[in-house]
């Protein structure tokens, strides 16, 4: 491996892990912590308590998912093969989506006077966040399987080409021998 290959493979662990720890706290929290305190006593101060701390997990990890966000878009547009349309869109809507998630976030778990009006409809704007947030990682996943078009390369009559061309993957013949 390159060096540049180990700062990509912590880009992008660096990119994956946080958006694990957003998606999976949003589902826990709207399947699990909410309709658990739903009948508590001490839902309040429970429920507060949580949002001091998940704040500053969200402030964190949104960060980190930036910062390597724009690396790993920098890499995969500038890269050979470019990304098709297919990728682009479902860029696009990923981006959205995050920007959602984020704002959304943010509010649930905010002590601003508008963040506490959002919060009296915590468990439908919860809901909505987590499926955005589901809906990230589908259009990630969309955007790792999109076929990629190589850049056009000069044949020797001065006319270009494009070829499709799937996402980086390598082939392996386990029929081969190879013996030497």
């Amino acid at each position: 491996m390159e060096p540049t290959d180990y700062i990509k493979l912590l880009s992008r662990w660096g990119h994956i892990l946080p958006a694990v720890i957003l998606v999976g706290g949003s589902i826990f929290m709207q399947t699990t912590l909410i309709p658990a305190l739903k009948d508590s006593d001490d839902a309040n101060d429970v429920k507060g308590k949580i949002k001091r701390t998940w704040a500053k997990v969200i402030m964190i990890c949104a960060g980190i998912i930036i910062i390597s966000g724009f690396y790993n878009a920098y890499i995969a547009f500038k890269g050979d093969p470019k990304p098709t349309p297919i990728y682009h869109a479902a860029f696009t809507a990923k981006l959205i989506l995050v920007g959602i998630v984020f704002y959304v976030s943010s509010l649930l778990s905010g002590r601003s006077e508008v963040a506490i009006k959002f919060q009296e409809q915590e468990a439908k704007w919860g809901k909505i966040n987590m499926m955005a947030a589901i809906l990230v990682v589908l259009f990630a996943g969309l955007m790792n399987v999109a076929p990629r078009v190589a850049r056009d390369i000069p044949n020797s009559d001065n006319s270009s080409r494009s070829t499709l061309m799937a996402p980086e993957t390598t082939t392996v013949d386990i029929n081969s021998t190879d013996e030497g």
